[in-house]
C-alpha cells in the first residue's frame, strides 16, 4: 500500500531525514505517521518519531529537539510540528503503547516506505458498527450506502474495504479518516481496531473437489 495523503513536501521531510540521520550515527530511521497517514483532509499536526540505537532519555530529547528545528529551518511552521523520538528497543516494550499505532500507520522518511510494507504486511483498520439506535428503515438506508444494493458497492468498494461480518468492515487504514467522516455523517457508533496483517495462505477447496474451475 501507498499512502495516498502524505505531504506535498514528503521529498523535502525525506531529505531533511537523510542529512539527519547521516549527521547522527544513533538515527535508525525517522518515521511520519498519525493522521497524515490515515487520510485526514488538512491535518492539523505532523507527527514524526525518531527511531534511535542505543540512546538515554537526554539524547532521545535532544535529537527529537534537532530534528525539529531542521524542518523549521526549512519553513515547516513549528506548531504543526510534534516531534519524539525513541529507542528501537522500546520497539518491543508492551508498555508502550504507541508502538502499533507506529507500525501500521508509520512511513519510513529514510526508507521511503510504509512500515509495515517494510515487515511485509499491510495496516488495516477494523470497524465495529453499532446501529442497534437505528430503526428498520434507517439501518437498510444505512446499508445501501455501505455496500449498495447489490452488496458489492457503496463506499466500501470506493475506499478498497471488504464487509467481514454484519456491521464489522476491514479497510485499509489510510483511508481511516474518509470511513471515519462517512460514520459521522450517518452518526453510527464504532469501534475502531488497527490491525497489521499479511496474507498467510489463499485456498479455494471448490476447485480441489472440481466444483468450480481455476
Amino acid at each position: 500500500m501507498r499512502f495516498s495523503n502524505l505531504p506535498t513536501r514528503l521529498s523535502e521531510l525525506e531529505k531533511v531525514a537523510e542529512d539527519f540521520r547521516r549527521k547522527h550515527e544513533r538515527v535508525f530511521d525517522v518515521i511520519l505517521y498519525g493522521s497524515v497517514t490515515q487520510g485526514k483532509e488538512a491535518p492539523n499536526d505532523l507527527d514524526f518519531m525518531v527511531l534511535l540505537t542505543g540512546a538515554n532519555d537526554v539524547e532521545r530529547f535532544e535529537l527529537a529537539f534537532e530534528f525539529k528545528e531542521m524542518l523549521i529551518d526549512r519553513g515547516f511552521p513549528h506548531e504543526r510540528l510534534d516531534v519524539k523520538a525513541m529507542s528501537l528497543e522500546q520497539m518491543w516494550d508492551p508498555n508502550y503503547l504507541a508502538v502499533p499505532g507506529l507500525i501500521i500507520t508509520g512511513y519510513s522518511l529514510i526508507r521511503r516506505r510504509p512500515l509495515h510494507e517494510l515487515m511485509n504486511g499491510e495496516g488495516y483498520a477494523l470497524f465495529i458498527l453499532d446501529v442497534r439506535g437505528m430503526t428498520k428503515n434507517e439501518k437498510n438506508k444505512f446499508s445501501f450506502a455501505l455496500r449498495g444494493r447489490d452488496g458489492k458497492t457503496g463506499i466500501l468498494r470506493d475506499l478498497g474495504g471488504r464487509y467481514l461480518a454484519p456491521w464489522v468492515v476491514l479497510l485499509p487504514v489510510e483511508v481511516t479518516y474518509s470511513f471515519k467522516e462517512f460514520l459521522k455523517m450517518w452518526k453510527v457508533p464504532y469501534e475502531l481496531y488497527l490491525m497489521f496483517g499479511t496474507l498467510y495462505e489463499s485456498k479455494d477447496w471448490r476447485i480441489e473437489e472440481g466444483i468450480v474451475r481455476p
